[in-house]
């Protein structure tokens, strides 16, 4: 398949290493313009701790016309304005899929025409230096769509995704994915980035009532938009997680580490303005990116 994957963060360098290694896919990357000179190659970490290079196939015009798929891994404050110097370029045969944390990036966009797939990753990866990515966990991937009809290639683009980076399932209920792991991050992201701790720390009994006050507010909010949470089998998904990823580094966290600006707009911020919207009130949600805001200003 024709794959141009938009963003060489640690996810987009993942799944660009993994889908370039099978030889019927012509993968290319398209960097950010922030890059002023056009590196030449790659680096890949294995999960073995195997590092390879691979040259970079950077996308142009063509690519971007004849794409299959078009895989966007950004921030998610980056895609609007990624997407919009790109979009008359990108065929209407085109399947958009969307890989990035958080939820309401996309909502404000013009409805596009081609069919778009959400895809959640629970794999890990991290930046070593620039366009040098570690595969540092193994997860899942899950991928629903959000918008237009099936395409007659959807069977092909989860074999190629599925092959590339197991395991991948293709759900018919994405929105409660999608809900699922932003609890999730409500949770784990502001709280670990704000005491600078790895996720493991969260387990700790300080944490409890802070972690119980977050999840009810989103069960609340979330409950407004159709999705239904039991409050022990969230707060049991969540500490699962913390627990999975004991010594990780949150993605919040390694922003404000790296003086770069956070998602917290599209995660804790997503509840509280749909609080908003519903009439309700999230005072903890709403103070964590209150206190996200002030330590990035």
């Amino acid at each position: 398949m024709n794959i141009v994957i938009v963003g060489q963060g640690a996810i987009g360098l993942l799944w660009y290493h993994r889908l370039i290694n099978n030889s019927s896919n012509r993968v290319s990357l398209l960097c950010s313009a922030r890059i002023i000179s056009q590196p030449t190659e790659t680096f890949f970490t294995s999960i073995e701790n195997q590092t390879t290079r691979q040259p970079l196939i950077s996308a142009n015009n063509a690519a971007l016309a004849t794409a299959d798929i078009i895989l966007f891994c950004l921030k998610s404050y980056h895609i609007s304005s990624a997407l919009a110097p790109i979009f008359k370029q990108v065929s209407a045969k085109a399947v958009i899929v969307f890989c990035h944390n958080g939820m309401g990036a996309i909502e404000n966009l013009a409805k596009l025409s081609q069919p778009c797939y959400a895809l959640l990753t629970t794999h890990g990866s991290k930046i070593i230096s620039p366009l040098h990515a570690q595969h540092t966990g193994l997860g899942h991937n899950d991928l629903g769509l959000i918008s237009g009809k099936p395409p007659l290639i959807q069977e092909q683009i989860i074999k190629t995704l599925a092959t590339a980076l197991p395991s991948l399932t293709l759900s018919n209920n994405i929105k409660a994915k999608q809900w699922l792991k932003l609890a999730i991050n409500c949770v784990i992201n502001p709280i670990t980035a704000l005491d600078d701790v790895n996720n493991g720390q969260l387990l700790n009994n300080n944490y409890a009532v802070l972690i119980d006050q977050v999840l009810k507010e989103i069960i609340a909010v979330a409950a407004c938009e159709g999705i239904r949470f039991g409050y022990n089998e969230l707060k049991l998904q969540v500490l699962a997680v913390a627990r999975k990823t004991a010594k990780n580094c949150s993605s919040m966290r390694s922003d404000i580490l790296q003086q770069r600006p956070t998602e917290i707009d599209y995660i804790n911020g997503y509840i509280v303005s749909l609080a908003k919207k519903n009439g309700l009130c999230v005072p903890t949600n709403a103070r964590l990116v209150q206190r996200v805001k002030n330590i990035t200003l």
